[in-house]
């Protein structure tokens, strides 16, 4: 009877208590607007992973918005929210999460504008990555903040600096395994202007730390790892004669950190240093011509290939090349407009490389052919060879081919493209890759704003010398509109090797040199199914289902895995005030967290109201 009370209240409440519209004022400066939604009902929770629980709720979230002074002084933005899921809908998911995003910005449109930004987010549903298929469900907290300020005097170097910082833990579904991570990042940059030179120079400082289980490559215990480094760069451009242009830049960075795993109770330790210089040169003296020369100097591929590997979050040692690892490579070419639509480009490159304790030394030259207008009013083509020789192989050759379509016949219309590669060069001479990418699109007008469409595509990757190491994916999605009601449906599969960083299982770009400890062999696929409706007018129906199936395999253990969600809502507006009802099912297992699998499932009946409040 209490509960049926409270309800009623509550309603009465959202149907009588009136809107205002007016802007608050707080003497002489400070103006206000505060706005949000209000909401209330009843809810209910019952799993594996939480205890059941059902209960009358009350959520919202609000915007407050306003300035001192003037707007150009100082603005702001504070939007706090309170049991209302930012993950699957508006209104219900997994977990009812309750945070704020504030922003302010002063001296705007002054010499000396500024911000400060800060938020944080508790009891949050987030994912955990896997490529090519839906991403694993989480649970967690993070905040983040940011404080950044600038010097825009006439006549002197521009001046910025900013600083932030941010950090969460979240528990994977299905598992009782925590993972954390955390960043800090101070950037310096100033820009400046004399003698026909535009410079910019940057510095950046930046530290990783993560800890994360390490059941998704298939092993039981943790990894840690915890980075800092530091980025210096200038870089210049200046006009040159016949409409030309150059650059020139120059990158200084180092990256040191300690990589722990207490699997193996083992710590690796990394310290790299990495200098690189480029210079280029493009000219066009006449409309047709364009000429170019490049320049390009990298004292350490070691730390060029760590570092790209670092800043995606993942921390794993690498199979060390040799200590004089570097590249240096000359490139020159032109390309000429034969027609307005037929072109042409030729270029020649020299390299000299050393790495895995070999120097090389050789030459690649490189020609395209494109036509940009539709053959057959339906495609155009480009196709490129390029012939390479180094002391090991001579005269290879290799291939690059682009063909993109449109066209429309009646009520369809068809588009999509393919793009085919061989023995294509990568940053290391001695290695070439292949790869093909697909795609296509058909669309049906079905009359009276109703609409099919249907897509597919794919690509396919991998080291031409090597055997297994090939990254592929391929997926197929459709959509039917018609009047009042929308179907659609996807299918997603995938296979390749990836690294497990602090954000889940992530794809990498083939590279020689990592180690194969580091690797994560993964196969996954998933297929799902959505449905909308409009019976009446105001009243929408939606619902959603996805299945995701995936294998992971490290040099140890295989794990199986799997997540199934379906959710579903209702919603009737009637002008401020919406009756709404959602539900929800889930669950995840991932066989090699030595957990059973976790389920949960929760249903929400209540009603929301607009109110803008001053």
């Amino acid at each position: 009877m209490k509960r049926i009370v409270e309800c009623a209240a509550c309603l009465l409440f959202f149907i009588i208590v009136p809107s205002t519209h007016a802007q608050v004022q707080v003497g002489d400066d400070l103006r206000m607007n505060l706005s949000g939604i209000l909401t209330a009902g009843y809810n209910g929770n019952y799993g594996d992973q939480v205890p059941s629980n059902h209960s009358l709720e009350y959520g919202g979230d609000a915007t407050l918005s306003g300035s001192y002074y003037n707007p150009n002084f100082l603005n702001f933005t504070i939007a706090p929210y309170y049991n209302q899921s930012k993950a699957n809908s508006s209104f219900q998911s997994l977990t009812d999460s309750s945070g704020v995003n504030a922003n302010a910005n002063f001296f705007t449109g002054t010499r000396f504008p500024g911000y400060v930004s800060y938020n944080y987010t508790r009891n949050n549903t987030g994912t955990f990555g896997l490529p090519g298929s839906p991403d694993f469900t989480t649970v967690g907290t993070g905040q983040g903040f940011g404080i950044g300020w600038s010097a825009l005097l006439p006549e002197w170097p521009t001046f910025s600096v900013s600083y932030s910082q941010g950090g969460g833990s979240g528990n994977v579904f299905g598992t009782n395994e925590e993972s954390k991570s955390s960043t800090r990042t101070l950037n310096l940059r100033s820009s400046y202007k004399k003698a026909g030179w535009l410079l910019n120079a940057q510095f950046t400082h930046q530290n990783i730390s993560s800890d994360f289980p390490f059941f998704l490559g298939g092993e039981q215990g943790r990894n840690s790892s915890d980075f800092s480094g530091n980025n210096i760069g200038v870089n210049g451009a200046h006009n040159l004669p016949w409409n030309g242009s150059l650059s020139l830049s120059f990158n200084h960075s180092t990256y040191s950190g300690e990589f722990g795993s207490a699997l193996e109770q083992t710590n690796s330790f990394t310290n790299y240093t990495t200098n690189t210089e480029t210079a280029n040169a493009n000219f066009h003296p006449t409309q047709k011509l364009s000429l170019f020369i490049g320049q390009n100097y990298t004292d350490n591929l070691d730390g060029y290939f760590y570092q790209n590997i670092v800043s995606s979050g993942g921390g794993v040692p690498l199979l060390p090349m040799h200590s004089q690892s570097y590249s240096s490579t000359v490139d020159g070419g032109a390309s000429y407009n034969f027609t307005k639509n037929l072109y042409g480009s030729a270029q020649i490159t020299y390299f000299h490389q050393a790495y895995f304790g070999n120097s090389y030394d050789g030459s690649y030259l490189t020609g395209t052919v494109g036509y940009n207008k539709r053959i057959l009013k339906t495609f155009t083509v480009s196709g490129s060879v390029i012939e390479s020789s180094n002391k090991f192989a001579s005269n290879s050759l290799g291939f690059i081919g682009n063909l993109n379509g449109y066209h429309r016949f009646g009520l369809w219309e068809l588009s999509g493209g393919f793009s085919y590669a061989q023995n294509v060069q990568t940053l290391l001479v001695t290695y070439t890759t292949s790869y093909y990418n697909y795609n296509a699109n058909l669309h049906r007008r079905l009359g009276r704003g109703m609409q099919w469409t249907g897509a597919i595509s794919g690509s396919h990757s991998g080291f031409t010398q090597q055997v297994g190491t090939v990254n592929q994916s391929e997926g197929f999605s459709t959509s039917l509109a018609l009047r009042r009601i929308t179907l659609s449906g996807n299918y997603v599969k995938s296979s390749g090797q990836s690294l497990l960083t602090s954000t889940g299982i992530q794809p990498i770009p083939l590279t020689p040199g990592l180690s194969p400890e580091g690797l994560i062999v993964y196969n996954g696929k998933s297929y799902g199914a959505g449905l909308s409706l409009m019976p009446l007018p105001r009243l929408t129906i939606s619902g959603n289902y996805s299945n995701a199936m995936s294998d992971t395999l490290s040099n140890r253990i295989f794990s199986n895995n799997r997540t199934n969600i379906f959710y579903g809502q209702f919603q009737y507006r009637l002008r401020k005030i919406s009756v709404l009802g959602g539900y929800t099912k889930f669950a995840q297992s991932i066989s090699a967290a030595g957990t059973p699998p976790g389920s949960q499932y929760s249903f929400f009946v209540g009603v929301t109201r607009w109110f803008n409040f001053f």
